[in-house]
């Protein structure tokens, strides 16, 4: 063998035996002292890297004299590195950018910013908040409804949410887009929207029929750190 493939194996089995200890590493890095910052910062940069460093080696040991070809494959491999280490780095910015685009696209579709953990909701056509949330894991529509003193349930979802509407008592005289009408009160054990989860919350139900769409009123917003209204997005901050 020419002594030019025999240092290019050498290197390559180095640069292997370099590259399986850092990805042991930077795998395990939880446990090793300094393991945020390696984690976090240095093992994506070092690995990419590394995979660089064989590729070389490879490229060395298949040709050593087609200098061309190796340095394409050079700048191949760089620029894959760069684009997995610069993914990796704002990975939660590209999550945001993601389901924005979800939410634009799905009018209801609530948006969980993952570094401020506000919920972000789009207005619809009809200019009004629809929210895809669920009451005992049951799903459920919302209309966002600030005239609405307490989340107000249709008779339909709150019966899906498994209670016993048959057994309710519908005396509290309310107003609603279909004249007035009776509610019967109760607490909600489980609301969700999203990431948002709470519990034990002031609610009604209405009778079979008064309410076209659950309402999310001012029982669920009082317990919010805040709220408002910010163009064609609604943001609730829990």
């Amino acid at each position: 063998m020419r002594g030019g493939g025999i240092l290019g194996t050498l290197v390559l089995g180095i640069l292997i035996i370099i590259m399986v200890g850092a990805v042991a590493a930077f795998l395990l890095g939880d446990t090793m002292p300094g393991a945020e910052t390696w984690t976090s910062d240095m093992g994506p940069r070092v690995v990419s890297l590394l995979a660089l460093g064989i590729v070389i080696g490879g490229a060395m040991i298949a040709s050593p004299p087609a200098l061309p070809a190796v340095v394409r494959s050079v700048f191949s491999w760089l620029l894959i590195g760069v684009v997995l280490v610069g993914g990796y780095a704002y990975r939660h910015e590209l999550e945001g950018v993601g389901r924005r685009i979800v939410g634009t696209l799905m009018p209801g579709y609530a948006i969980t910013d993952p570094v401020s953990g506000t919920i972000t909701v789009m207005r619809d056509r009809s200019n009004h908040y629809r929210i895809q949330g669920a009451v005992n894991g049951a799903p459920v529509e919302f209309l966002f409804d600030t005239g609405a003193s307490a989340l107000t349930l249709r008779n339909e979802d709150a019966s899906a949410a498994g209670i016993d509407t048959g057994r309710l008592s519908y005396t509290i005289p309310v107003s609603t887009a279909n004249g007035r009408s009776q509610v019967a009160a109760i607490r909600v054990n489980d609301l969700s929207i999203d990431s948002l989860r709470l519990d034990n919350i002031r609610a009604f139900v209405a009778r079979p029929g008064a309410l076209e769409t659950s309402l999310l009123g001012m029982s669920v917003m009082d317990r919010l750190k805040s709220w408002r209204v910010e163009g064609d997005r609604l943001i609730l901050e829990p």
